[in-house]
């Protein structure tokens, strides 16, 4: 008996010492540019309890969203009796899981936290099971939401697909789907849409494709793919050939928000966590970041209704015709239209067409830029939630 309870005890102890570790863990990546901000559920421990050790943890707990060595990151925990072998080992497992990124500098690892999403989320794409999915969705609406919505800069933006620009558009080459491409250094790989594999592992099913491959990825976010088996490299002329259809099934192309690319989206309102919350709120552009708008020249409109079908926000205010069955656009609505241009590649009559905005955003160059800016101007919490709160509230 005396035993039973010792080892009673000794279980209690350990998970305590565990839950301050995941605690510390928590609150440490709160600080870094996307917050991680606690619930009152506490679902976000039990998402930290499955993509870190408790020994990972610790090790984390050294790290940033600043890119270091090992050799920098040993410095930190050499008193702990790790050798640098051993912490190598760890760091690389760790990127394995998706828990930390990695990149390639002159032939050298460099290690950094990133976001829950961008970043831990999208690397379960290979091991995605229905209990992580409901954890991570349960966390997006009840306390991380807000986090990704709320930086000053947002990690994702929107850019027209390829069928809506024309040349008279003259479009800047970093909003241009296919110079995005072709500007890479050839490091280009395409992955699993890790939200339509979290929706099917619950039987919730995508209602705009049924192609899960549509997710690509470049330069550092290839290397990950490859590295990790999160996804296979390919070509450019492949890359176009999956973006092709990917616009062919309506889906919105969210960019990493930099001028050299690190990733694209194809995106959907019923799967994807933020264009399905966007989507949700008074004005969804008012947290999207894009350059441009659709015009609508309602006398062209032909009464077909395909494009309020596939807008994903609800922008295009339709009406019955007077027999009542045909469905007309008559307006387009500024603060839900994202500026994608799926209803201008929907619409065959040529009532549709993309504007630039008056005040045009030219992005981060990459993605050091766009954090070392969201950290600059990162607010208090109380702040944020007020800002959100209004934005939120449409007003």
């Amino acid at each position: 008996m005396k035993q039973l309870k010792s080892r009673v005890k000794d279980g209690m102890g350990i998970f305590a010492e565990s839950h301050k570790v995941y605690k510390k863990l928590q609150k440490h990546l709160d600080k870094q540019p996307v917050g991680f901000p606690a619930t009152a559920s506490g679902v976000e421990r039990r998402i930290l309890r499955e993509v870190f050790t408790v020994e990972e943890a610790a090790i984390a707990l050294e790290m940033n969203y600043k890119f270091q060595t090992v050799e920098q990151i040993f410095e930190k925990v050499k008193d702990r009796g790790i050798s640098e072998e051993r912490l190598q080992s760890m760091l690389d497992n760790m990127e394995r899981h998706g828990a930390i990124f990695v990149r390639m500098v002159n032939g050298k690892k460099e290690y950094a936290l990133h976001p829950f999403a961008v970043g831990i989320f999208e690397m379960k794409v290979p091991t995605m099971s229905a209990n992580f999915y409901m954890d991570a969705r349960k966390y997006m609406y009840q306390s991380f939401g807000m986090a990704f919505l709320s930086t000053a800069l947002p990690q994702m933006r929107v850019i027209p697909i390829e069928k809506s620009v024309t040349p008279a558009l003259n479009i800047a080459t970093y909003d241009e789907i296919r110079e995005l491409v072709l500007q890479n250094d050839g490091r280009i790989g395409v992955a699993e849409c890790v939200c339509r594999k979290g929706r099917d592992a619950v039987g919730r099913h995508c209602r705009e494709t049924d192609r899960r491959e549509v997710c690509i990825g470049f330069a550092d976010f290839h290397d990950m793919y490859s590295r990790n088996g999160f996804g296979r490299s390919i070509s450019k002329e492949e890359a176009f050939e999956i973006l092709e259809q990917n616009e062919k099934d309506g889906l919105v192309l969210m960019p990493s928000n930099t001028q050299e690319a690190q990733f694209v989206c194809s995106c959907c309102a019923c799967c994807c966590a933020c264009l399905e919350a966007v989507s949700l709120l008074a004005k969804p552009a008012d947290f999207v970041k894009n350059n441009y708008h659709a015009v609508l020249k309602a006398d062209k409109c032909v009464a077909c209704g395909k494009c309020g079908k596939k807008c994903k926000t609800e922008a295009i205010a339709m009406q019955p015709e007077k027999d009542g069955k045909k469905i007309k656009a008559i307006g387009i609505d500024m603060n839900r239209c994202i500026g994608c241009g799926v209803c201008v590649a929907a619409c065959k009559s040529g009532a549709l067409t993309l504007a630039k905005k008056q005040i045009q955003t030219a992005p981060p160059i990459d993605m050091d830029t766009l954090y070392e800016e969201i950290m600059k101007q990162k607010k208090g919490t109380m702040r944020r939630t007020l800002d959100i709160g209004r934005k939120v509230l449409g007003i």
